[in-house]
């Protein structure tokens, strides 16, 4: 506090004017000056008695009082250079050359022409609904199995074998800097934090460990973390063979990947890929940079599908919206549909004691009849729910007795001879669907066309297949055939 500056005790003047004895004293500073110039220095009177907290609550033990200064790497890398198609195991795949300039996404994405209206992605796999491929340099593989079509990055990529041949090794050093944030304390007296992030202000309704941690990182531990810049070619797979760090203390500490041993606890893996089968640890030193797609052109869909379940008629539907015809024309099924519902027969129905079947009282026009063939009128029959010709139901089939199940590509159309129910690509391909990818808030699936420049400059031009939840469908209403008691 500033020698300007005088304490006036509120509350002495209060026992003067009021005998009765008071609970609690607040002194509050009174500035003779009219200036915070003094109070901004922030003055210490006693540096002895500060200097003596300090020992006491241990910060001059250095424990956590040094910075890193520099970093000493020794980095390994190599091209991936080829990419492997098929999802047969009984099928020799044989690798394909990548174009390192191309997006990685067209590669994968990027749909062949068999026949006019016929197209087929030698990415995609139809049980799946989602595409599946490799990547490999020599013996260093890597395996994708669950690429919905968006975004691809390194997180979709698994290590499956690796080996030191083809790495060509370099030596860097670099200069770690503070990491920051936005919102983020500022170290120096004074210094005011941007108010657009105000993590102080994060509000909790409930009891939320991920905000606690959050605000605890945040708030204490954030000054703490360095960036150690690293620069590595797209398409390109980098092993850190050797990781140094020198601090301002002059001690030199060999850094390890942040990997628990066990493999039972593992579970911090950021930016590392984990091992395909699932017993062996990840390697954290291995990070596999792809040639990947930060922006693209996209058309609107040029076919469009939805595949939800039905529990009370125990199907999945794929109610196909849109679907893309031979001249290349975009046909919307549910308009194209409407004419085709067949008509529905009346509720009244008389039996036919030669045919031995229900008949529509319109159909009777023989002298005497009712009442000699034809007898009834029977029980009130109500006639199967009429399902639109773009919705196509895929039946369960289980497939061994540990409880697993398929799905079948079925029909509500009667007659066999009739042309296939589904018109597009999709439903088309898949015959068959492993009952576990069909959610309970369902799928949505789409094929687009997408148009972007490689890192050399060329423009791409490609036909591509998206997947992605839906929204929650309601049930299709099925009712099939039943006669009701009148």
């Amino acid at each position: 506090m500033s020698l300007n500056e005088e304490f006036i005790s509120e509350a002495s003047e209060a026992v003067l004017a009021d005998p009765a004895p008071r609970k609690s004293t607040r002194l509050e500073p009174k500035n003779k000056t009219h200036s915070i110039r003094e109070g901004l220095q922030a003055r210490v009177k006693d540096p002895l008695w500060l200097l003596g907290r300090q020992w006491q609550v241990g910060e001059f033990q250095a424990h956590n009082g040094g910075h890193p200064v520099r970093a000493e790497m020794e980095i390994a890398s190599k091209p991936i250079d080829q990419i492997i198609f098929g999802n047969d195991a009984n099928v020799e795949a044989v690798p394909e050359p990548l174009n390192m300039n191309m997006p990685l996404e067209m590669k994968v994405e990027e749909e062949v022409q068999i026949q006019p209206g016929v197209f087929r992605a030698k990415g995609w796999n139809a049980r799946r609904l989602e595409y599946s491929f490799r990547l490999k340099h020599g013996e260093t593989e890597l395996v994708a199995e669950e690429y919905f079509g968006n975004d691809l990055d390194w997180y979709h990529f698994d290590l499956e074998a690796d080996e030191e041949d083809g790495y060509v090794a370099e030596s860097i050093g670099v200069k770690p800097v503070p990491a920051t944030f936005l919102g983020m304390p500022l170290p120096r007296w004074w210094a005011i934090e941007d108010s657009r992030v105000d993590i102080g202000q994060v509000s909790r309704p409930h009891l939320n460990l991920l905000a606690m941690l959050l605000l605890e990182f945040s708030l204490i531990y954030s000054n703490d973390w360095y960036v150690i810049p690293v620069e590595q070619q797209v398409g390109t797979i980098r092993k850190i063979r050797s990781f140094k760090v020198m601090d301002s203390f002059g001690i030199v500490s060999n850094v390890n990947p942040v990997i628990d041993k066990d493999e039972y606890k593992q579970g911090w893996e950021v930016f590392t890929h984990r091992s395909l089968s699932g017993k062996g640890l990840a390697d954290g030193r291995v990070f596999y940079f792809p040639n990947r797609l930060y922006h693209a052109l996209e058309s609107e869909p040029i076919e469009k599908v939805s595949f939800f379940r039905d529990e009370l008629a125990n199907l999945v539907w794929a109610v196909e919206h849109l679907y893309q015809d031979g001249q290349g024309q975009i046909i919307n099924r549910a308009d194209a549909d409407i004419e085709n519902v067949p008509q529905q027969p009346g509720p009244t129905f008389y039996w036919d004691t030669v045919e031995k079947k229900l008949i529509d009282p319109a159909m009777i026009t023989m002298e005497g009849e009712p009442g000699n063939r034809y007898i009834g009128p029977v029980a009130h029959y109500l006639p199967m729910t009429p399902i639109p010709l773009h919705w196509i139901p895929y039946k369960p089939r289980q497939v061994d007795h540990k409880g697993h199940y398929i799905l079948r590509r079925a029909r509500t159309v009667e007659d066999p001879n009739l042309l296939p129910q589904y018109k597009g690509i999709f439903v088309g391909e898949s015959k068959y669907i492993f009952e576990e990818e069909i959610t309970r808030v369902g799928l949505l699936l789409q094929r687009v066309v997408q148009m972007a420049r490689g890192s050399s400059g060329e423009r791409y031009r490609w036909q591509s297949r998206k997947k992605r939840a839906d929204e929650l469908h309601k049930s299709s209403g099925l009712r099939f055939d039943a006669l009701v008691d009148s």
